[in-house]
């Protein structure tokens, strides 16, 4: 297995002080905390070429996850290996063949041009000039950021941001990529280049992605696979689609008919079937084998300009699923 979490937990000593100066002065003499549990015995085994994400609401325990993962935190208990390497001992060969992106977290120095920052990359790495610039070149090609290379930093767009940092973290060709939110704040066009970008990547090159995100639509873009934490828990590891599906296994028919439909018929089928009628436009959401029997009987009774099928909107899925997740499982 290329990477192995077993029974893995993190907590936090939070310190607790009480409002005004009398709290703060019994604070200094009597100090008193709480433990946060971050995570719980997770368990978790992720192929080698794998894009998997990992999913949960702010405070899940995702980012946790990710800094156990690269060795940034030490657990209390529990066990990591990636490629055979415990992160922690900070192997040089594991650093070698490992990257992260936060979202939230800038790599690259803010007042230089990122071309700049890529050099200094260059160098620690021990990169050759010639595989530097192929690897450069090829991606700056496909994230479209060849004129802003020499633009600092701090001057570019949190989009343009986001592509520079996933270029300078992809310059030594890691076996593994860690991405913590990558599209937190982007706008639409840039998160579609970024899951396009990851896409791209893990096919043309097998890299393993691990994807953190609260964003539904970033796992159904990019993973298959998806691991859910609910409050530090591992809720759920398996299809994202099949977990989708068995949340809300309805869909939303929307029946186009050509002429303004008989109103004796449409009360009749109102007697069987649960819709909205607005002009020529019928719109129902049932589950799979009650709107094809509506669909039958549309069809039996009405000619239709136009037929569509409409999925449940993948987020107002996983807002029931967090809600009481026990349900689903």
């Amino acid at each position: 297995m290329y990477i192995k979490i077993n029974n893995l937990s993190k907590s936090f000593k939070l310190f607790k002080r009480s409002a005004g100066l009398k709290g703060a002065l019994k604070s200094f003499f009597n100090r008193e905390y709480q433990v946060f549990t971050a995570l719980e015995n997770i368990n978790l085994e992720i192929e080698e070429g794998e894009i998997i994400g990992i999913l949960g609401e702010n405070g899940a325990g995702k980012t946790t996850l990710i800094k156990l993962m690269i060795g940034l935190l030490y657990p209390n208990k529990g066990s990591v290996l990636i490629d055979g390497f415990n992160p922690w001992e900070r192997d040089y060969n594991f650093l070698g063949n490992i990257a992260v992106v936060m979202g939230q977290k800038n790599q690259l120095w803010w007042d230089i041009p990122a071309s700049e920052s890529f050099l200094l990359n260059k160098h620690i790495y021990n990169l050759a000039e010639t595989e530097y610039d192929k690897t450069l070149n090829e991606l700056v090609d496909y994230l479209d950021v060849e004129d802003k290379l020499n633009v600092q930093v701090r001057r570019l767009s949190l989009g343009e941001r986001m592509k520079m940092e996933i270029i300078a973290a992809l310059l030594h060709k890691p076996k593994i990529i860690l991405l913590d939110e990558p599209t937190l704040g982007l706008d639409v066009i840039s998160q579609s280049k970024i899951r396009d970008f990851v896409k791209y990547y893990n096919q043309k090159y097998k890299t393993t992605f691990v994807i953190t995100s609260h964003y539904s639509k970033d796992i159904q873009e990019m993973c298959e696979r998806v691991f859910v934490l609910n409050k530090g828990k591992s809720v759920y590891d398996g299809n994202f689609k099949n977990l989708v599906k068995n949340i809300n296994p309805k869909r939303k028919l929307v029946f186009e008919f050509n002429k303004l439909p008989d109103s004796i018929l449409i009360n009749d089928l109102k007697e069987k079937f649960v819709f909205d009628i607005k002009d020529k436009i019928l719109t129902s959401i049932l589950n799979e084998e009650e709107l094809q029997v509506l669909l039958k009987h549309l069809l039996q009774n009405f000619k239709a300009n136009n037929i569509s099928f409409e999925d449940i909107p993948v987020d107002d899925a996983m807002k029931s699923f967090f809600e009481n997740p026990q349900q689903y499982i």
